[in-house]
């Protein structure tokens, strides 16, 4: 299937909303989340388009799904790594290769940056189907376990 990716606006404010709420109704833990941020989250990329954006991931039909990805500098892996907040394709895009294109064509993007270490991506821990997809895409598992400390509590 052919698709391309694009920054989004906020003139896709509504159509994001849309899709995240589906994304959300998908995981389990955010399942209670009443309050949508993504409007918060365009308009921060647009003031610090270094430190990634939000992606429209359309076919020249319809937009079939979106991305948020943000850099970050790792000293582990000796350069800038692209990492993925969500990612979300319609249901009934599904099952085409569309994420898996999308991902490869974020990195062949990136390697063009002589800084470009790689991409982190993240996954629930019960989400064995994200799981089997990022190891189908050419991902490994790594043995870090992620810890948060929040400093500012949003429901």
């Amino acid at each position: 299937m052919k698709t391309s990716h694009r920054k989004a606006s906020l003139m896709d404010a509504e159509e994001l909303t849309n899709l995240s709420m589906l994304l959300y109704q998908e995981i389990q833990s955010r399942k209670d989340r009443a309050e949508n941020r993504i409007v918060a989250t365009i308009r921060f990329y647009e003031e610090n388009p270094n430190m990634g954006a939000v992606l429209m991931i359309e076919n020249p039909e319809t937009v079939i799904g979106y991305a948020i990805v943000f850099r970050f500098w790792s000293d582990e892996y000796g350069g800038l790594m692209l990492g993925m907040d969500e990612l979300f394709i319609r249901r009934e895009f599904r099952g085409r290769f569309v994420a898996s294109q999308f991902i490869h064509a974020l990195i062949n993007a990136e390697k063009g940056d002589p800084c470009f270490a790689g991409m982190e991506l993240e996954a629930h821990p019960g989400n064995m189907v994200a799981a089997g997809f990022f190891e189908n895409a050419g991902f490994a598992r790594n043995n870090n376990q992620l810890y948060l400390h929040l400093v500012k509590h949003r429901p």
